[in-house]
């Protein structure tokens, strides 16, 4: 048998394909579209959110809620993602039910149905989704984060959108956003697990290769049905445990760019319901498919990759300024985040947590960097970065997020053949320049009398 394409293969209607066996008993399924919240319209963000709820809710052969119902009583589970840069639908189940699966997926990216009941009801999911994180004591510390840690890009509004600017949105708006944004045309679906390639080839041809691109809706009055798109002409397969009823190829908006910080910005703030004051430190971070990446994820693992990295070593176990810090490298398709943040241990405020924070990120550009730490970070990376040992489940979420955010499937490869031939010395140079002498965004968040007001 040959080996399995390393790119993805595009069928006639432009929908893009790619197939990975991974050794195992189960088989996921994954259909990234390469729009996500940037692309919301002025004014209406969170339509990418709703509409992706659409396309999971319903459709001509499925009735709401009943993919989710089929897909937990094969023994599997099914969820949606959405990204700044991209919206996914992936589902992992008992290898057997494969086929399945993929004539269901057909069914949902051909014939969802849009129309107003179905929309009445993903704005109260999207709803609901958008309320769940504002449960945590430390959410408007994240939220800040995205609006002050972005100058200009849309990336500052987050992925899952206002509920408030949907209130008013029609079924014709959201037919109109879907066909512009949600065909096959756009779209990627990745099949890995336990499979024979030949039968998910037939599979694919034949549950996808029929579905047409959306058409722009001429009118709402004379449809009958909240599909855009023409339905596949497979019927969908039998079985006795489930029983069902009988690329980035379009472009999209143009490339848009972020403002580069001026000069370093100092934000105070007050957590009502939180335990312990905490800080966040951000830098901002170029788009992801810059040649300076592979340097960029090196320094993350060197600082923060791990229970060994220097920030945890220093400001949690040898100082005890911090209870718990992290350190995030958001990369995005236009622009990204290098986001530092603590909580302060008990008795700390904000403000020395962030100070301490900030010296310790800057000393990798100072402290030479060993052989036992580039080594260890080196690892740490590879481990991430080899599917050797991926379930299928986490093979179709890398595959997926490096073709909607990179371009292409093959990008950590070709991250990983870069740091591993970058030395300590090139790390600290780098740094010097892209952090030691950049504008930070300081986020002080305290709790109680010693909290600020924004400044």
């Amino acid at each position: 048998m040959s080996a399995p394409s390393p790119e993805p293969q595009r069928l006639p209607n432009g929908l893009l394909w790619l197939a990975r066996p991974v050794a195992g008993t189960q088989a996921a399924v994954r259909v990234v579209y390469r729009c996500g919240g940037r692309d919301d319209p002025t004014g209406r963000s969170g339509m990418t959110h709703l509409v992706l709820r659409l396309v999971a809710g319903a459709s001509r052969y499925l009735e709401p809620g009943q993919f989710n119902r089929l897909i937990a009583s094969a023994g599997g589970r099914s969820g949606l993602e959405i990204d700044e840069d991209f919206a996914a639908l992936q589902t992992v189940v008992p290898a057997s039910q494969l086929e399945r699966v993929l004539w269901a997926e057909a069914e949902r990216m051909s014939n969802p149905r849009l129309e107003p009941d179905t929309l009445a009801t993903a704005k109260q999911q999207l709803r609901q989704a958008v309320t769940a994180p504002q449960l945590n004591p430390y959410a408007r510390l994240d939220l800040t984060v995205q609006r002050s840690g972005y100058l200009t890009h849309p990336y500052q509004r987050g992925a899952l959108g206002d509920p408030e600017q949907l209130k008013d949105v029609d079924i014709d708006a959201v037919r109109a956003f879907h066909a512009g944004r949600f065909g096959c045309d756009r779209a990627l679906l990745v099949v890995t697990g336990a499979f024979d390639e030949a039968a998910v080839a037939r599979w694919v041809m034949h549950y996808f290769g029929s579905i047409r691109p959306p058409m722009p809706p001429a009118s709402s009055s004379g449809a009958s049905s909240g599909a855009s798109s023409a339905a596949s002409s497979a019927s969908p397969p039998v079985s006795s445990s489930v029983s069902l009823p009988a690329s980035a190829s379009a472009p999209g908006p143009a490339d848009l760019r972020e403002s580069r910080r001026p000069q370093s910005q100092t934000l105070k703030l007050s957590l009502a319901r939180a335990p312990l004051p905490a800080a966040a430190l951000v830098w901002q971070v170029p788009r992801a498919d810059d040649p300076s990446t592979p340097m960029w994820q090196l320094a993350h693992a060197l600082l923060g990759l791990g229970r060994s990295g220097r920030l945890t070593d220093t400001l949690v176990d040898e100082k005890a300024l911090a209870h718990q810090l992290s350190l995030r490298l958001d990369t995005h398709r236009d622009a990204g985040l290098l986001v530092a943040q603590a909580l302060a241990a008990h008795g700390q405020t904000a403000a020395p947590v962030a100070l301490a924070l900030q010296q310790e990120v800057l000393r990798l550009a100072d402290e030479p960097v060993t052989d036992e730490e580039l080594n260890k970070a080196k690892a740490l990376l590879r481990r991430q970065t080899l599917s050797d040992d991926w379930t299928a489940d986490r093979l179709a979420r890398s595959l997926g997020t490096a073709w909607a955010v990179r371009g292409e499937v093959v990008a950590p490869a070709k991250d990983m053949a870069a740091w591993m031939k970058l030395g300590g010395a090139e790390v600290q140079q780098f740094w010097r320049k892209q952090v030691v002498q950049a504008p930070v965004l300081t986020l002080l968040a305290d709790i109680g009398a010693a909290a600020g007001v924004a400044a």
